[in-house]
């Protein structure tokens, strides 16, 4: 009986082109998944994607929050933003906004991605530092060694136009390499106005973003070293769904890669990289401030840092284990003002700083016949500290209070976080194989939910409306994390059904406060009275399933789909977890022939009545929409993709996409769900040398 494993490196589950901002051949691989590439083939797919996030709603249990056409934040199974441990280029990118307006996959635009990786069920413990909620990780275009010592140029160039928004994409990408040097450059640019929806347009929705990349390689016997640069400049770009919109994002990250092969399936990997970014965004450039023009607000935040890993992979005991050496450090100031008024300030965020310093160790292999098993061990020191707060509005006692009662207090916090999984893998037959899983997951306090001070919306992308503070004493969350799954594969049809339960002690969420002085505050502030939520440690827990499947029809036909469902409740009280997508599934019939190929996929969501009380989530309806797709090759290396998104031109709300925040809208109110895109034709061209 031929053995069968599980890789870790598995395949794709979809190849996507032709994207707003992507107009080359792009691939998602679900990391513990065996279906190989080409089963069913590549699919033709959209051009509304304006961020490499928005691949994962193809994903089976991930999803998006967005709160901008270039703001989206990665979710995966109920769990997103920093508990998703989201890696670009080998990279743990930070975020210069406090409301995570430049999420880490927002900083390498859609165009310029080579492909992005999701485990699927437990991560790895080698994937990364603090993955709690899983981990991910995207990886942009890079030149690739020849076979000769004759040099070789490639490349690849792009254009599309996408009408719901008046999209204008374009990138350029080349390389010039042989078998010990390679060099590349990247460059793209993304623009469009305020999308379209029956009834209307949302504003302000515009998106404006420049991208560029330079990077060089060489290899000399065992030795192999990378360097790369890579710089973003996002100009006026909408963000309805926070309380300012993005006038510029500005900054790059240097990173070096050094390989030692040892021979004998011995090796050495060392990392290093450095990021410095800086951030400008308001609430009157793009929008109007309606009531509150005399409150013109600005905030100017910076983050700079990086990060250093070492890893040593060796056999030991019929497997692979791996020792490795992690940390990151990253320092962020935010400062509010108003322009119309020099004297009035708050300092955001002052000096904080958190640090990570992680070791971990992890052994693969088989243990009996078709048996193989993953396991690891990690532990995480993670320190934080912050410097004194001031405002100019501290002439109020109130907002004195709670800027000496912050200053005052421990601001200097250490965790230590331990983190275990241990995963079976067995293969039944050729055909069919399980899984099971256990784990233990840590996370520690993000600076906002440890060191806000004074009640304001900087909640790292959370979008519900509501004033937060932090406490400086929050306990670390740990997470207990079961999977169990199977997978089939045999005559032409293919299905991996996987169930999950996470119990989450210490969950950080927002939980109402009364009578205390930051009330008092926010009322000032808001002209009225206003709840405050100080983020708590509580007790939660998360359980569902997802499927991914596929079927190869008689002659160039076939069916690919997902089924995700995600449940998130509070233990200890009668409430549900925040912004969780409701059972959804997509399913897309393709015919592919020759040069040519097209699609139509169904892409459909239940309504969401599992809503946070805490934080008066809106429930949202469900809705189903139609989407058709084509590709052909008229020229070997040249593209042509045309498509209709949302065919029937259904108005719809997301229910991970929060409410609109931005007055002045006649097409849809302040506190109403956002609604997704109208119809969209979109066309576009790639040739590649």
């Amino acid at each position: 009986m031929k053995q069968f494993k599980l890789s870790l490196l598995s395949a794709a589950v979809m190849a996507v082109s032709a994207q707003a901002a992507d107009y080359s051949k792009q691939t998602i691989i679900v990391e513990g998944s065996s279906l190989r590439p080409g089963e069913f083939g590549l699919a033709p797919d959209s051009s509304a994607l304006k961020d490499t996030a928005a691949l994962l709603k193809r994903v089976p249990g991930a999803n998006i929050n967005r709160n901008g056409p270039l703001t989206g934040i990665a979710s995966y199974r109920g769990q997103f933003g920093s508990r998703v441990n989201t890696v670009v280029d080998g990279m743990s990118w930070k975020e210069v906004g406090p409301n995570s307006m430049d999420p880490p996959l927002s900083h390498i635009p859609a165009a310029l991605t080579d492909n992005l990786s999701v485990y699927r069920g437990i991560a790895p413990i080698s994937s990364g530092i603090e993955t709690i909620g899983g981990s991910m990780s995207a990886e942009s275009r890079k030149s690739k060694f020849a076979s000769s010592e004759e040099f070789e140029l490639h490349g690849l160039a792009s254009l599309g136009y996408s009408d719901v928004d008046a999209g204008l994409s374009s990138s350029l990408f080349t390389s010039y390499a042989n078998n010990q040097h390679r060099f590349h450059a990247s460059l793209s640019k993304e623009q469009g106005d305020d999308y379209e929806f029956d009834g209307g347009k949302l504003d302000p929705s515009q998106y404006d973003r420049d991208a560029y990349t330079v990077g060089y390689g060489t290899r000399m016997g065992a030795h192999e070293l990378a360097i790369n640069y890579s710089n973003n400049d996002t100009g006026h770009t909408g963000s309805p769904s926070l309380p300012m919109d993005i006038i510029w994002v500005r900054g790059g990250v240097f990173s070096a890669d050094y390989t030692l092969n040892l021979g004998e399936d011995r090796s050495l990997d060392v990392s290093y990289y450095y990021q410095d970014m800086r951030h400008l965004m308001n609430n009157f450039s793009l929008r109007p401030n309606g009531v509150m023009a005399n409150k013109h607000r600005q905030n100017k935040t910076l983050v700079d840092g990086g990060g250093l890993s070492a890893v040593y992979h060796m056999p030991v005991s019929g497997g692979d284990l791996a020792l490795g050496l992690e940390g990151d450090q990253s320092n962020h100031d935010g400062k509010i003002t108003d322009p119309t008024n020099g004297m009035f300030y708050v300092d955001n965020f002052s000096g904080v700083e958190r640090d990570r310093y992680s070791l971990f160790t992890e052994w693969k292999g088989d243990i009996a016949k078709n048996l193989e098993l993953e396991t690891g061990l990690r532990y995480t020191r993670v320190e934080m500290d912050s410097g004194s707060v001031d405002s100019s509005m501290a002439g109020m006692m109130a907002v004195a209070i709670l800027r000496d009662n912050f200053n005052a207090s421990d601001l200097s916090q250490t965790d230590h976080n331990w983190d275990f999984d241990a995963i079976l893998r067995h293969a039944v037959s050729d055909e069919l194989s399980l899984e099971l899983g256990f784990a233990r997951k840590t996370r520690s306090a993000s600076y906002q939910e440890r060191y806000l001070w004074i009640p304001l919306e900087a909640t790292g992308g959370l979008a519900d409306n509501r004033v937060y503070i932090g406490d400086v004493n929050l306990d670390s969350e740990t997470a207990y994390q079961l999977e169990a799954g199977l997978e089939y594969a045999a005559n032409g049809l293919y299905v991996a059904p996987r169930a999950f339960y996470h119990r989450i002690n210490d969950y950080i969420q927002g939980e109402v406060i009364s009578g205390t002085t930051a009330n008092m505050v926010a009322g000032v502030m808001s002209g009225g009275n206003t709840t405050v939520l100080q983020f708590a440690n509580v007790d939660a827990e998360l359980y569902g399933m997802d499927v991914e499947w596929g079927y190869e029809l008689d002659g160039d036909f076939r069916l690919d789909g997902a089924v995700s469902y995600v449940r998130g409740r509070r233990r200890d009280a009668g409430d549900n977890l925040y912004r969780i997508a409701p059972l959804n599934t997509r399913v897309q019939l393709t015919y592919q022939q020759g040069d040519w190929s097209i699609a139509t996929e169904v892409e459909a969501y239940s309504a969401q009545n599992d809503v946070a009380e805490y934080n008066g989530e809106l429930k949202s309806a469900g809705y189903a929409l139609l989407h058709i797709r084509g590709e052909i090759e008229p020229v070997v290396g040249f593209n042509v993709g045309l498509g209709i998104e949302n065919i029937l031109d259904k108005q719809y709300a997301d229910h991970t996409g929060a409410i609109n925040r931005a007055k002045g809208n006649d097409d849809l109110a302040v506190g109403e769900k956002v609604l997704g895109n109208g119809r969209n034709v979109y066309i576009t061209a790639s040739y590649e040398w």
